[in-house]
C-alpha cells in the first residue's frame, strides 16, 4: 500500500524503470497473491515467499487497509491507462465496502479477524470511513456508476453526522470510537488529532470535485 502510492505519484512526475518495477511488483502481489479467490477478499498477511499462511492469518482481512489500498491501485491503473485493471479494482473496492458495512449502525468496520467465523473488531475509526469517501468519489469521477454515487452519499452522511465535534464546541473531529461512534467513548480515548488521513481525504476529494465541476 505504501509503496504503490509513492510509486504512482513519482511516476506521474517522470518515468523511471526502477520505480515502474516497484509499482508492477505491488500490483502483482495484490492481484496474484494477497487476493483470496476462496472468499473474494484480500488477505492482509501472506508469507515472505508469497504463499498463503496455514495458521489463523489465512483468515485475516483488514478491510480498512483493503479499501484504502484499492483506491491507490485504481489510481495506478489510471496512470497506466489500463481500464480493465481499473474496473477490476473498482469491483473489488465495492465488494470490500459491502462486506465491511455495518447495516445496523452505519459506517464500515476496519478489521475482519476471521472470515469463516465472521469475527470482527467492531470499533469505528474515522480514517476507514474516509478511505471509502476517497475511493467512491474516484469511481464517480472515472465511471459515474450509480452504486458509487450512493456509496459516497451514504458514507458522507454517516461521517458528517457522527464525527465532527462542532456541536460539542470543538473544531476537531473524532478519530475513533465504539461501534455506535459514541462521543462518551471517544472522551476516554487518548487525546490526539488525525493529522494524516483526515486532511488527505479532504484535499484529494476537493481536487476531484473541482475537476468534476469543470467538465
Amino acid at each position: 500500500m505504501t509503496l504503490i502510492r509513492a510509486s504512482t505519484q513519482m511516476l506521474e512526475m517522470r518515468p523511471d524503470k526502477d520505480i515502474e518495477a516497484v509499482a508492477a511488483r505491488c500490483v502483482d502481489a495484490v492481484v496474484n497473491h494477497h487476493y483470496n479467490a476462496d472468499f473474494g477478499l484480500i488477505n492482509e498477511l501472506i508469507n515472505h515467499d508469497l504463499s498463503r499462511p496455514t495458521n489463523e492469518y489465512a483468515q485475516l482481512v483488514y478491510t480498512g487497509h483493503c479499501i484504502e489500498n484499492l483506491w491507490m491501485l485504481m489510481l495506478e491503473a489510471t496512470r497506466r491507462r489500463d481500464e480493465k485493471l481499473f474496473d477490476k479494482f473498482a469491483a473489488w473496492f465495492k465488494r470490500h465496502v459491502e462486506v465491511a458495512w455495518d447495516d445496523v449502525y452505519g459506517g464500515v468496520f476496519r478489521d475482519l479477524q476471521n472470515v469463516d467465523r465472521n469475527v470482527w473488531l467492531v470499533d469505528k475509526v474515522l480514517w476507514a470511513q474516509e478511505e471509502v469517501l476517497i475511493g467512491s468519489l474516484l469511481v464517480v469521477e472515472r465511471r459515474g456508476y450509480d452504486w458509487a454515487v450512493e456509496l459516497f452519499r451514504r458514507t458522507n452522511s454517516y461521517v458528517r453526522e457522527k464525527y465532527p465535534l462542532k456541536k460539542y464546541g470543538s473544531p476537531l473531529w473524532m478519530y475513533a470510537s465504539d461501534r455506535k461512534a459514541s462521543y462518551e467513548v471517544f472522551l476516554k480515548m487518548p487525546k490526539r488529532v488525525e493529522n494524516f488521513h483526515h486532511p488527505r481525504h479532504l484535499m484529494l476529494n476537493l481536487l476531484r470535485l473541482e475537476r468534476m465541476l469543470q467538465i
